[in-house]
Order: C-alpha cells, then sequence, then structure tokens
C-alpha cells in the first residue's frame, strides 16, 4: 500500500500493507474454519470485500464470502480446486 507523504512522495507503508495482508488472511482463515465445522469438501465462488467505515477512518473490515460445497453421499467426488490469486495490480 502506498500513500502520499507531506512533501508529496509516494512511500511505501509496511506495517499497514501487513496489516491488510493478515487481516484479509484471517478473514479467510475464519471462512475455511466454518466450512471445515460444516465438514464441506470444499469452498467455490469466493469473495473478499474491504470496507472502510465512515465513523473510524482507522478501521478496515474484511468478509470473506462463499459457498461450502458438502457432498451428499459417498459415491460423489470432487476434483481439488486449482487456487487463482492474481497478483498483480492491473
Amino acid at each position: 500500500m502506498r500513500t502520499t507523504a507531506q512533501t508529496g512522495k509516494d512511500v511505501e507503508l509496511p506495517n499497514y500493507t501487513q496489516a491488510l495482508y493478515e487481516a484479509r488472511e484471517l478473514a479467510m482463515q475464519r471462512m475455511q474454519a466454518e466450512a471445515q465445522e460444516l465438514e464441506a469438501a470444499g469452498i467455490v465462488g469466493v469473495s473478499l470485500h474491504e470496507k472502510s467505515h465512515g465513523w473510524g477512518s482507522h478501521v478496515i473490515e474484511f468478509f470473506a464470502i462463499g459457498t461450502a460445497i458438502v457432498p451428499t453421499d459417498g459415491k460423489r467426488t470432487i476434483e481439488p480446486p486449482t487456487p487463482v490469486l492474481d497478483l498483480n495490480d492491473r
């Protein structure tokens, strides 16, 4: 994450950037834990949402939303998903 400092230059805020990454990871871990409680075979349709609140400019909220897939009987198999995470900022 970059921000403009008082001097007008872009500077990296490593602590802020690391906090964003950790918050996003925590949201995904919570979603995975809920799926495991349901004995799900996987999660599909995952979307991550980030929201800032007007009442706290220093507060950012992450939502990890997905659909847990629970097999209905032992005859069906679900292929392991291929995780895709676009790391490009374009």
